[in-house]
């Protein structure tokens, strides 16, 4: 049986989905302007866990825990359970790591910044302009 997720149609309507629910929640959800951003929700948990002490992030985001559970979920229903990890994986690793420093340390995070204009907050236009200005200058 062929896998649909793996399929080109498969993987555009799982990540319009995706798309769509993700500037959905960004426009209704809790707390406003927060849509899907895990470096935003990672940084939550490690203030959850008592990692920092900055009072205003220390939420256990329950949208990770929906993220764990749905994939295992998922992994159980289509009995997939080896992992893969890809091409060159601790070069993704790596990557991974310095996107969530620069997201969160630099204040810099082109994602939440796209999160934001797709829930209709017309400040993030200029937030995408100084993040592109920004790059533009340190390169």
């Amino acid at each position: 049986m062929k896998n649909v997720f793996s399929s080109r149609i498969g993987i555009i309507i799982v990540g319009a989905i995706i798309g769509i629910g993700a500037a959905l929640l960004q426009y209704f959800g809790d707390p406003p302007n927060m849509g899907i951003c895990v470096a935003c929700f990672e940084r939550d948990i490690a203030g959850a866990l008592g990692l920092h002490r900055a009072d205003v992030v220390q939420y256990l985001r329950p949208e990770i825990m929906g993220f764990v559970l749905g994939a295992f979920i998922m992994s159980a229903f289509a009995g997939e359970y080896k992992p893969r990890g890809g091409s060159s994986p601790l070069i993704r690793f790596f990557l991974g790591m310095f996107a969530m420093i620069g997201a969160l340390v630099f204040l810099g995070c082109p994602w939440r910044a796209l999160l934001r204009l797709a829930g209709g907050d017309g400040n993030a236009i200029l937030g995408i302009l100084g993040l592109a200005t920004g790059i533009f200058i340190g390169v």
